[in-house]
């Protein structure tokens, strides 16, 4: 008896399919599986042009000839990653974000540049050298105080005006009162990062603005410590406001640099660099061994 033999007849499932197909190395001329078909029109005229320059007789000839083929397809296509790869950079490079870490790490001031840059985009202004001064001079009445020394409003009242003035307006504009509003500041459990917000001496209020007797019928009532604690806050933010409103003035020849500058990842980079490197050196031995061929060929 004899046996028989059951032959497999060939992958069942598409995925299966989709492998053996991959499998298959075909020498003909323009038989190939590309990407698309503009790899595979690519392919196709490359050989056209090569038989015309090379003129192929032999098999081997023409194995060569599709070989330079391949290696000048996956070339350019290499050539194409990396433009993309540079491209796409490019466009995440232009997000504000980008821009603002060459000029500063610290997260906090990155977080107002984009508020700032926001609220910029809603068409309100958001650099004004005027206002810059403003913050200056207010920032440093209050750092030229010993803050142990402030004793209370009066204090305030009689040795910082500009902080005064300052106080008064903001409590104006929000229609509170100066113990509340203090209280309010520099209450523990509120998180004060989250409400921090640029601070705008000059803007506008939707409020019925109260009056100075109003604001501060209750000011026996602010101790002194929360003035103090609230003083040394207003300095650390007036601080932080100066230098992004800095930061912000040259924000936008900044991004075009960054731009300009970025670069992609330098592992993808490298490894684009081995596929090229790999592909060039098969294209070299490639050509060496089909002129050779002709060489050999034309002395017979």
């Amino acid at each position: 008896m004899s046996n028989k033999i059951k032959h497999s007849g060939g992958p069942k499932t598409d995925k299966g399919k989709v492998i053996s197909s991959r499998n298959s190395i075909t020498h003909g001329l323009t038989a190939r599986n590309w990407l698309d078909v503009n790899e595979q029109s690519l392919y196709d005229e490359t050989v056209k042009n090569l038989i015309v320059d090379f003129d192929p007789k032999t098999s081997i000839e023409k194995v060569l000839i599709s070989k330079l083929a391949e290696c000048t397809v996956r070339l350019m296509r290499i050539q194409q990653v990396e433009n993309a790869m540079f491209d796409l950079t490019s466009s995440e490079a232009e997000h504000i974000v980008e821009a603002i870490k060459s000029l500063n790490n610290d997260y906090k001031i990155d977080s107002r540049l984009i508020d700032a840059i926001e609220t910029a985009r809603l068409g309100y202004p958001t650099y004004n050298p005027n206002i810059v001064i403003d913050k200056i001079n207010l920032m440093d009445e209050i750092d030229f105080q010993n803050l142990s020394d402030v004793s209370g409003w009066g204090y305030v009242e009689k040795y910082m005006p500009m902080a005064k003035e300052h106080i008064i307006k903001k409590c104006s504009e929000e229609g509170l009162d100066l113990y509340s509003f203090i209280l309010r500041e520099t209450d523990k459990s509120n998180n004060l990062n989250l409400k921090i917000k640029f601070i705008d001496i000059d803007g506008p209020s939707d409020n019925e603005p109260l009056s100075e007797a109003e604001i501060t019928k209750d000011s026996n009532k602010v101790q002194s410590t929360s003035l103090q604690r609230y003083l040394e806050q207003l300095s650390r933010n007036l601080g932080s406001d100066i230098k992004a409103n800095m930061m912000l003035n040259n924000l936008a020849k900044r991004s075009q640099q960054v731009k300009d500058a970025a670069i992609p990842d330098t592992q993808k980079l490298s490894l684009i660099q081995r596929y090229r490197t790999a592909d060039e050196r098969q294209f070299s031995k490639t050509l060496g061994e089909l002129l050779k061929l002709r060489e050999i060929r034309n002395d017979v």
